[in-house]
C-alpha cells in the first residue's frame, strides 16, 4: 500500500520545463511558509509563474538534480490578495496574453487585492489605469475570464472522472478534445466519447452512462452500439457491414430489441453518423475512401501522362536495361517493366524469388534515361528501408512521403499540394488500407504514372479494405502476375516452399543441414513451446550466428495459448532479456504499478499513431526508461523516438508477434510453431505469409497434420468492401 502522501501550498516561482505533450513540467515553488524554493516535478498542466497551487506528491532524492518533490495530484488557483509581486507575476505570465509587465504593475498597484476582483466583475474600472482605453480593459477581462475558466473547469472534470475510474491519460485527452465544454459534453452524452477520443471505448463509455442513469433503450446508447460494431468491424479489416448483420450484432450487445435498432439505424442513417449504400452500412470514413479511390483511379487512368513516350520507347528503355545491367528477364518480366514505362497505371504482383525487385531496379534504370522524377515509398519504415536498400535509391514510409503534420492532424500533401514528380512506385501494397491509399490518390498528380508492386496471395492489411486484390478483381487496371521463380538453388527451400504452399502443395521437408527449411515435429504446445525457446535462445544463435534478438522472430498464428504470442513473449523476454523490472510509478490515486517494459526489450507499436508517426507493426528496441518523466527512447527503422506514458498502451512485446503483425518485414531467421490447437488460424494464406517473411532460415516448430491442414485450407476470410464493383463502374463510365 502506498504511503500517504504529503501536500505544500506555495506560488510558482519560476517554469523551468514544461511538455505540452505529455503535461509533464519542472518548477520551482516556494512554500507559503518557507523562504527557500523548492523543486517540484509531475503532470501539471500549463504552470504559470505567480500561479498559487497546492501540491501533493512524496520528496524524492534525484542522482543528479538533488532533493525534489514527485507531483501525483496538484490544484491551481488564481492569486488573490496578500500577494501582489504574485498577482504581477501571474498577470504578466504566458497564460495571461497581451498585458505584460509594465501594465500588471500598474494594475496591481492601482487595485491592490481587489485585483482580480475587478479583472473578472467590473472590468470598466481598468480604464482607471494610465494607459488602459475600452479596448484593452475588454481585452484583459477576456483573456484572464478564459484562463479562470480553463482552470476551473480542468479541475472539476478531472474530479468528476477521477470518481469513475477514469486516469490523466484519458482525462487529458478529453480535454483537449472538447476543453472547457469537456465536463458538459461528458454528463449529456458520455457515448461521444467513444465516437471523438481516441482510447475510449463503447464499453467505458456505456459504464459512465449508466452510472448517471441513462437508460438501455436510450436512443444514445443504441446509436453508439451501431458505430461499435461498425468500428469493431473495421477492425477485423471491413469496410462495410451488411444491413442485416449491423441490427442482429448491434441487438445482441446492446440487448435490445431488433425494430429499435433497426429504427435508430434509419436515424443514424438520416443525419449521416452511418452511410446507408445499397444495404450496406458503411462509417462515412469509409465509405468516402472507397468511392474516392475508385473515382481517382478512373481520373488517372483517363488522363494522359505529363511525359508521354511510346511503346517503341519503352522497348529501347528495356533493352537498354538489360545491356548495361546484364539481367535476364523473363516474358513476364519484360511485360512489367516496358507497361510501367508505357502505361499509366500497372499493378505488378509475384511471390517471393519471381524478380519483383529486379523488375524495379529496371523501371528506375529506365526512369533515369528519361529524366524522370521519380518517388519510392512503402507502408512501414522496416519495408521502406528494405526497399531503399534492394534499389540503392531513396525510399521513404507513405506517411512521411505525405508530410503527415501531427499537430494539424492532416496530411500537407494533398490535391491543393500535390507530388512532385513524374511516377510514383508504392511497394507491398498489400500491407496499404483503402484510406491510406485514398490519401495517397489524393496527393499524386492526375498526370502521373502509378507503379504498384505486391503480392496479392498474402494476408490483407491490417487497416480495413482489400486493396491490392480488389484493383486486381475489378479487371480494370493493367496487372502482370508474375509466376516464374528466378532465385532458386538446391538448398534454398523457402522460396520453392511459398510456391508450392501456393499450389495446395505439401513443402519440401528433408531437414538437410545445408538447406534454409526445417521442421521439428512436436505434437503437444508445451513439448513445441520448450523447443521455441531453445531454438530461438540457444541453437540458432550457436549454429548459425544470428543474434536472438535482433536477427531471429517468432511468427505465431495466435495470440493465446503455450505457443502462443502473449505467453512466448513472457519467457523470450526472461530468457533474452532479464533486466531488473523494480521501478514503479505512481498513479493518481496513489497506488504503485511496475513499468511494463525495461530497457533492451523488444516492442511492437500496435495502432497507427500520428503523433509521433510509428504505425501499426513497427518494431523497435527499448533505449531507456526514464521513471521520474515517466518516458521512454525506443529505436525504430525511422529513429529514436521519445513514448510518454500515455502511449505505453500502444505497445505490446514483440519477440514473439503473430502472422498478421508480421507483414511487410522480413527477418533472417523465422521460428513459427504450427499446432492442431491452432486449427481456427491455419490456412493457406497465413501459412505462406508467415513462410515469407524468412530471408535464411525457417523453422515449423509442430505436427505435419496441422501443416496438412493449414496447406489445405484455401479459404480465405472473406472481407466486407465494394472497391473492385465500384472501380469496375467508376471506368466503365470513363469508356
Amino acid at each position: 500500500m502506498a504511503d500517504k502522501l504529503e501536500h505544500i501550498s506555495g506560488t510558482i516561482e519560476k517554469v523551468i520545463y514544461t511538455n505540452p505533450e505529455n503535461d509533464y513540467a519542472v518548477i520551482q515553488v516556494i512554500p507559503d511558509d518557507a523562504m527557500l524554493p523548492i523543486i517540484a516535478t509531475g503532470t501539471i498542466p500549463k504552470p504559470t509563474v505567480g500561479q498559487t497551487i497546492k501540491l501533493w506528491g512524496k520528496w524524492d532524492q534525484h542522482p543528479k538534480y538533488g532533493k525534489q518533490f514527485k507531483v501525483e495530484d496538484f490544484k491551481a488557483f488564481i492569486p488573490t490578495g496578500g500577494d501582489n509581486s504574485a498577482m504581477i507575476k501571474y498577470l504578466s505570465s504566458e497564460l495571461i496574453y497581451g498585458i505584460g509587465n509594465i501594465y500588471a504593475d500598474r494594475i496591481v498597484q492601482k487595485f491592490g487585492d481587489e485585483t482580480m476582483d475587478v479583472i473578472l466583475n467590473h472590468p470598466e474600472r481598468l480604464t482607471e489605469v494610465e494607459g488602459i482605453g475600452k479596448q484593452r480593459a475588454s481585452k484583459i477581462h477576456h483573456t484572464v475570464k478564459k484562463a479562470y475558466t480553463e482552470q476551473a473547469s480542468l479541475h472539476k472534470l478531472a474530479g468528476f472522472l477521477f470518481q469513475h475510474n477514469f486516469g490523466q491519460g484519458m482525462i487529458k485527452r478529453i480535454w483537449r478534445r472538447y476543453g472547457e465544454n469537456a465536463l458538459r459534453v461528458v454528463k449529456n452524452n458520455p457515448y461521444l466519447l467513444a465516437e471523438e477520443v481516441w482510447g475510449i471505448g463503447f464499453a467505458t463509455a456505456d459504464k459512465l452512462a449508466q452510472s448517471q442513469g441513462i437508460q438501455p433503450d436510450d436512443p444514445r446508447r443504441i446509436a453508439a452500439g451501431i458505430l461499435y460494431v461498425l468500428q469493431r468491424a473495421s477492425d477485423d479489416g471491413h469496410c462495410y457491414l451488411p444491413k442485416d448483420k449491423v441490427i442482429e450484432d448491434a441487438s445482441k450487445i446492446l440487448q435490445a430489441d431488433t425494430e429499435k435498432v433497426s429504427e435508430i439505424l434509419h436515424q443514424c442513417a438520416s443525419v449521416e453518423k452511418v452511410i446507408s449504400d445499397d444495404e450496406r452500412i458503411y462509417l462515412p470514413r469509409f465509405y468516402i475512401s472507397e468511392e474516392e479511390v475508385s473515382r481517382l483511379l478512373a481520373d488517372l487512368l483517363s488522363v494522359p501522362p505529363s511525359k508521354e513516350i511510346h511503346y517503341a520507347m519503352a522497348e529501347s528503355m528495356f533493352n537498354l536495361a538489360q545491356r548495361d545491367l546484364q539481367f535476364t528477364y523473363t516474358d513476364e518480366q519484360r511485360e512489367a517493366i516496358i507497361g510501367a514505362l508505357s502505361g499509366k497505371v500497372i499493378i505488378i504482383t509475384g511471390g517471393p524469388g519471381t524478380g519483383k525487385t529486379t523488375i524495379v531496379q529496371s523501371i528506375l534504370f529506365g526512369a533515369k534515361q528519361l529524366k524522370w522524377k521519380v518517388k519510392l515509398a512503402a507502408p512501414t519504415g522496416r519495408a521502406a528501408k528494405r526497399l531503399s536498400e534492394t534499389t540503392r535509391y531513396p525510399a521513404s514510409t507513405i506517411h512521411r512521403m505525405l508530410k503527415y503534420n501531427p499537430g494539424m492532424a492532416k496530411f500537407e500533401m494533398d490535391r491543393n499540394n500535390p507530388l512532385k514528380l513524374d511516377m510514383l512506385i508504392l511497394d507491398e501494397v498489400s500491407m496499404i488500407d483503402i484510406e491510406l491509399f485514398w490519401r495517397v490518390l489524393i496527393a499524386l498528380p492526375s498526370d502521373a504514372r502509378l507503379v504498384l508492386v505486391g503480392d496479392a496471395d498474402q494476408l490483407p492489411s491490417v487497416g480495413p479494405g482489400a486493396v491490392l486484390k480488389d484493383m486486381i478483381n475489378s479487371k480494370k487496371i493493367p496487372t502482370v502476375r508474375l509466376t516464374q521463380i528466378m532465385r532458386q538453388d538446391e538448398h534454398g527451400l523457402i522460396v520453392r516452399n511459398a510456391h508450392r504452399i501456393l499450389r495446395g502443395k505439401m513443402p519440401i521437408i528433408r531437414n538437410d543441414a545445408r538447406d534454409d527449411f526445417f521442421m521439428l515435429n512436436k505434437h503437444n504446445s508445451q513439448d513445441a513451446q520448450d523447443a521455441v525457446l531453445e531454438l530461438v535462445c540457444q541453437r540458432i544463435p550457436n549454429n548459425f550466428g544470428f543474434e536472438p534478438t535482433k536477427d531471429i522472430q517468432v511468427i505465431t498464428p495466435m495470440h493465446k495459448g503455450k505457443c502462443g504470442a502473449r505467453e512466448l513473449n513472457i519467457l523470450l523476454r526472461e530468457r533474452l532479456n532479464p533486466s531488473p523490472r523494480d521501478a514503479k510509478i505512481t498513479n493518481s490515486d496513489g497506488k504503485e504499478y511496475r513499468l511494463p517494459f525495461s530497457p533492451g526489450d523488444k516492442v511492437m507499436q500496435i495502432a497507427n499513431n500520428y503523433d509521433l508517426s510509428v504505425f501499426n507493426g513497427e518494431i523497435g528496441e527499448i533505449l531507456t526508461v526514464d521513471e521520474s518523466k515517466r518516458q521512454m527512447v525506443i529505436r525504430f527503422d525511422i529513429g529514436d523516438i521519445i513514448y510518454d506514458h500515455s502511449y505505453w498502451s500502444q505497445l505490446t512485446l514483440a519477440y514473439a508477434i503473430t502472422v498478421h503483425k508480421s507483414q511487410g518485414s522480413e527477418y533472417p531467421a523465422v521460428v513459427m510453431p504450427l499446432l492442431t490447437e491452432h486449427y481456427i488460424m491455419l490456412a493457406r494464406n497465413l501459412l505462406y505469409t508467415a513462410i515469407t517473411r524468412a530471408q535464411k532460415l525457417l523453422i515449423i516448430v509442430g505436427s505435419k497434420k496441422a501443416l496438412g491442414i493449414a496447406v489445405g485450407n484455401n479459404r480465405t476470410l472473406m472481407r466486407y468492401t465494394a472497391l473492385a464493383n465500384r472501380i469496375a463502374e467508376k471506368l466503365n463510365n470513363y469508356t
